[in-house]
């Protein structure tokens, strides 16, 4: 599941204009913007973004699987508004779907960012993710199992270009998730929570798995388990304490799940 998290900032850099990346769309009004783009040394497929308000950090999307089943719903990205209601002129692009739903993300013209929060001000933004879409990598899918809204923008073009995902849950809806995709069949619980959290994966087959818990940097606070998962539904449980046993702090963490063709993530807010 994707979830809100804190966007790390970088060092200022100078907005020296587009540095468009080799093949990316470039449309009209775009350099205007005064952004540059910049790859990260040692970092492949990462960037430094800068606009005149803020800096932060993108990633082109992972490619998706061949033989992935096509989306349910398809937010466009136009030159500077997200469309999924039809309507380009609406003032925050706002789209309702269905628990299980496949949500794709699909760039029709320009170079923007697929960033989670309200906006670059928002403490929440940019770990969850922040994508780079370009004609190289122009759409991204998501699978969102569990009820949950989402509000998301693009880094380039706010505060124009801002939506919001509202998940909602369905009981006429008797088979909600994808068969052939790993994912969380019961969210973590109770949450918020003062200790231990509870969670189930579903996995279609046996593969490698990797689920972790993260703070709101998205810095590793434990790890909970890091290989073969078998295909069925197995319970986890994260104890509020990080790989060197200590309590972890009261605030918001992520659990964060991770095979060769899914990520998943959800939110779970500590207590004391």
């Amino acid at each position: 599941m994707i979830t809100l998290a804190t966007r790390r900032l970088l060092p200022v850099i100078g907005l020296v204009g587009f540095a468009c990346l080799p093949g990316a769309a470039r449309a009209g009004g775009h350099c205007a913007t005064g952004a540059s783009i910049t790859a990260i040394a040692g970092r492949p497929g990462t960037f430094r973004i800068a606009t005149a308000g803020a800096i932060a950090t993108a990633r082109w999307p992972a490619p998706a699987p061949v033989n992935s089943a096509p989306p349910a719903y398809v937010i466009r990205a136009l030159g500077d508004r997200w469309d999924a209601d039809g309507n380009p002129e609406s003032e925050t692009d706002t789209l309702v779907v269905t628990a299980g739903s496949t949500v794709r993300w699909q760039l029709v013209s320009g170079i923007h960012t697929l960033t989670d929060g309200k906006d670059s001000g928002d403490p929440g933004a940019g770990i969850g993710f922040d994508y780079l879409l370009d004609e190289q990598h122009p759409w991204f899918d998501s699978t969102f199992t569990a009820p949950d809204t989402l509000e998301y923008f693009c880094f380039f073009h706010e505060p124009r270009m801002r939506g919001v995902l509202i998940v909602s849950g369905s009981a006429s809806v008797p088979d909600p998730l994808p068969p052939s995709r790993l994912h969380f069949t019961r969210p973590p619980r109770p949450n918020p929570s003062r200790g231990t959290v509870s969670f189930d994966i579903g996995a279609p087959r046996e593969q490698i798995v990797r689920i972790e818990v993260l703070d709101a940097h998205g810095r590793r606070v434990a790890l909970l388990h890091d290989g073969p998962l078998a295909a069925g539904d197995h319970p986890f449980r994260w104890r509020g304490t990080t790989d060197r046993g200590e309590r972890a702090r009261v605030g918001l963490y992520i659990v964060h799940l991770r095979s060769a063709d899914v990520t998943a993530m959800r939110r779970v807010t500590l207590l004391r």
